[in-house]
């Protein structure tokens, strides 16, 4: 599951990336509250999360860090390193990556760590598409060790506000702790464990609002004999491009490949965005030119657009979005900006200076108009 939400987050980053390159800081903190299963004790737990992540065209990276405190051997710290590629701008196909360490105990490694990685080739296909991928890990607890695989098949689909996934995993793991802890025992004689997951999520994502639910079932393969069921609940309200606040509910089963155990859990963090996703511009901009950056949406996307430009100069921004009607521009530092709306489709943009000819949004497709001028064909998927 972790291996999935990696991925989303870099392909989101690679296509916010539109033809700019960007970048984002953020913090999380917050409480949790964990019970493991087979334990009647409740654990409270302080958590504490940072990530970092760039993308270009073609290219993205994600690094997050993350600790959870509970004053016992509940306590954990994990970093994770993440990548997405694709060959070109209009290419279907996306390889995807990533590798996780972590430390469990009070003390680092006081109980021991584990460390896993995945790897991943989507395949998009109109509004959605699908992915294949298989993950390793080795975990280190109380001085055992054990190894875990994990191969899986999966698909997408983005309708309005809304997207949907399914996928179906084979796991197989020698770790008779984790899963014994988790009520999930083999035969006398058998030496490993082989589960199938199947899962479902749907995310909806309207405004300030962000649901996220997922449905997992389990079941035992061969000698394992397990049948287990679990439901998880997110729910993210953003204020600002800043500030944003989420809370989460429900079971997670045991991921033999990280060494997390099988718990009940909820959670409530404040987010925290250092540098909010943006373009990156060059050091010294020329003055008068506009950057582009588009960030996907559960429909269409968001367009933010900042030109570079004296407070004295009078700045148009036009589309075929607003019927080529000038749209409000914010004033910054440097120059001016703009977020706009903009649904699936295909759709021109310019940038008009003191009134002179229109001109495209750097780093985009440019098209040239019948009266001298240019503008960005910018193409929402």
């Amino acid at each position: 599951m972790t291996a999935r939400v990696a991925a989303l987050v870099l392909l989101a980053a690679v296509h916010a990336a539109g033809a700019q390159s960007t970048r984002e800081v953020r913090v999380d903190a917050g409480a949790a509250q964990a019970q493991q299963t087979g334990r009647v004790a409740r654990t409270d737990a302080g958590t504490f999360g940072v990530m970092w992540r760039e993308g270009t065209p073609l290219f993205a990276a994600l690094l997050s860090g993350a600790l959870t405190y509970a004053g016992d051997s509940a306590s954990a710290a994990q970093a994770s390193l993440a990548a997405a590629w694709r060959p070109s701008n209009q290419s279907m196909w996306q390889t995807e990556g990533g590798i996780t360490a972590a430390a469990f105990g009070a003390s680092v490694l006081a109980r021991g760590g584990s460390f896993s990685g995945f790897l991943r080739e989507r395949l998009a296909i109109d509004a959605g598409g699908v992915w294949a991928g298989s993950a390793f890990g080795g975990t280190s607890r109380d001085n055992l060790a054990s190894h875990s695989t994990a191969i899986d098949l999966g698909a997408w689909w983005r309708a309005g506000d809304f997207e949907t996934s399914a996928s179906i995993s084979r796991l197989r793991s020698d770790d008779a702790a984790l899963f014994n802890a988790a009520e999930i025992f083999l035969p006398n004689g058998a030496m490993t464990f082989d589960l199938t997951d199947i899962a479902g999520e749907l995310r909806y994502e309207h405004g300030p609002l962000l649901l996220d639910a997922t449905a997992t079932l389990r079941n035992g393969v061969r000698a394992t004999i397990a049948s287990q069921s679990a439901f998880y609940l997110t729910a993210v309200w953003t204020f600002s491009p800043r500030y944003s606040v989420g809370l989460g509910t429900g079971r997670l089963l045991a991921d033999p490949v990280r060494g997390i155990p099988d718990m009940q859990i909820t959670t409530a963090v404040v987010r925290v965005a250092l540098i909010p996703i943006r373009a990156i511009a060059p050091a010294n901009p020329a003055r008068g030119a506009a950057f582009a950056t588009l960030t996907p949406k559960s429909s269409g996307a968001v367009l933010a657009v900042r030109i570079v430009a004296d407070s004295a100069a009078r700045v148009e921004l036009a589309g075929t979005f607003s019927d080529w009607r000038a749209v409000p521009l914010t004033r910054t530092a440097d120059g001016w900006e703009a977020e706009i709306a903009l649904p699936p489709g295909r759709h021109r943009v310019a940038v008009r200076i003191n009134g002179g000819a229109w001109q495209g949004l750097r780093g985009t497709a440019r098209v040239r108009d019948d009266y001298g001028g240019e503008a960005s064909l910018v193409v929402v998927p």
